[in-house]
């Protein structure tokens, strides 16, 4: 008996055979695509972030001097105190319109006034405090609003059609200390999750990127 062979195969067979193939390539460039657009959106809020921060640390550091040339011989958040009290005096002039207000004061920041508060916060703390408390104090309470408001300072700079703040962490936060000049840094540690269009698999992939810039004192 002869057999009947036929080497060419139809054209669904065919297709069929290559679909699972091109599938899963599209597939995979597409998370590339996906990936590669937040990470480079991650980078750039986290170093525009800390760039603004950095240009706009220089009338922070005019108060800080003020005060601590004034009161720098008081108690461990005296001098602090007055510096936060110099800036909110002159924003509450702002705020209430009651007159035109040339004092550079006014203009500082919410994040920079946050900045002092906290830094008034910790001197107190250390006065009071043993080190293991006072260790315990910050993590708890300092840390976790540092890290807020320096989360909300990055999504002001990140394109918004990309990363979404549910997505977004930020893992560590360095802020710059205006009285020690062996602490010049701001820095920023950010971490964003993407999911992957991956059908029937729930699957993440966490980029994390940082940022660090030596703010400007002017000096």
């Amino acid at each position: 008996m002869k057999l009947i062979t036929d080497e060419h195969g139809g054209v669904t067979l065919e297709a069929t055979l290559a679909m699972p193939f091109f599938l899963a390539f599209v597939l995979a460039l597409i998370c590339m695509i996906k990936l590669t657009v937040a990470d480079m959106a991650l980078q750039n809020a986290a170093t525009e972030t800390v760039k603004q921060m950095a240009a706009s640390a220089y009338p922070v550091q005019l108060l800080a001097d003020e005060a601590l040339r004034l009161y720098g011989q008081s108690q461990a958040g005296g001098f602090v105190e007055q510096w936060l009290g110099n800036i909110r005096s002159a924003r509450d002039k702002l705020t209430q319109g009651e007159q035109w207000v040339e004092d550079y004061k006014a203009f500082i920041p919410d994040l920079f006034v946050d900045w002092v508060d906290w830094e008034r916060q910790k001197r107190e703390q250390l006065e009071k405090l043993g080190t293991d408390e006072y260790d315990r104090y910050v993590e708890t309470h300092i840390d976790p609003a540092v890290r807020a408001a320096f989360k909300l300072a990055v999504l002001r700079y990140a394109d918004r059609n990309v990363l979404k703040e549910d997505n977004l962490t930020v893992s560590k936060a360095v802020v710059p200390s205006f009285t020690d000049p062996g602490r010049r840094f701001v820095g920023i540690e950010a971490e964003y999750e993407v999911r992957l269009p991956i059908p029937f698999v729930n699957k993440t992939v966490k980029l994390r990127k940082k940022a660090y810039e030596r703010i400007w004192t002017g000096a």
